[in-house]
């Protein structure tokens, strides 16, 4: 999918999904059963134009590298197909991709990947030695994480291509255990992916 957890609202620093790449983790004091919230994201693959484009221009200059061939995205109101370039800056594209309409783009406007999502759901999961699952909450709030079920998934819903989404987590450490720096509990985001044509 080209959605992704982040755990800032400025989307830059990114949680891998089911990797150990980036995980989500911290360190949490056992003997004395801490517990940590955090606000976390979610967001469709997006970066901004790094040049201006007229409404003629195939050649699409990115910020961040993001997308790959074949891929549609959206820049304001206008969908683009990705022909070359993929997993570059310097992109090749087909203009008015779906029937939109060419036009121009000033340079920094938000290029997102073409998806919509329905059904979004976010999984606590930890397929690492034990299970320890049941040390995380998910919450729509800070406050909901007080009553959510340990270990329980999240229903989110539906999300437009554009829209970021945000919940809380907690994780808490059983008191007098080990000293835990958690990296191996892991969210993933399950859901329906749409293009957007």
């Amino acid at each position: 999918m080209s959605i992704h957890l982040y755990r800032n609202t400025d989307l830059t620093d990114q949680i891998s999904e089911g990797t150990m790449a980036n995980p989500d983790s911290d360190i949490y004091n056992g003997s004395d059963g801490e517990s940590k919230d955090r606000e976390l994201f979610i967001a469709n693959e997006q970066t901004a134009l790094a040049t201006a484009m007229n409404s003629s221009q195939i050649d699409v200059q990115l910020s961040y590298p993001r997308f790959i061939n074949d891929e549609a995205i959206i820049i304001g109101s206008e969908q683009m197909r990705i022909l070359s370039g993929g997993g570059t800056t310097n992109l090749t594209v087909e203009r008015g991709y779906g029937g939109t309409t060419p036009t121009s783009h000033s340079s920094g406007t938000k290029v997102y990947s073409g998806y919509d999502y329905t059904g979004l759901v976010v999984q606590v999961l930890d397929t690492t030695d034990s299970d320890e699952s049941s040390w995380c909450r998910l919450a729509a709030t800070q406050t909901d994480l007080d009553s959510a079920t340990p270990g329980a998934q999240l229903i989110l819903g539906d999300k437009a291509h554009a829209a970021k989404l945000s919940f809380w987590r907690r994780i808490a450490v059983p008191a007098g255990t080990p000293v835990q720096n958690k990296i191996d509990i892991k969210l993933k985001i399950l859901g329906t992916e749409y293009p957007i044509l």
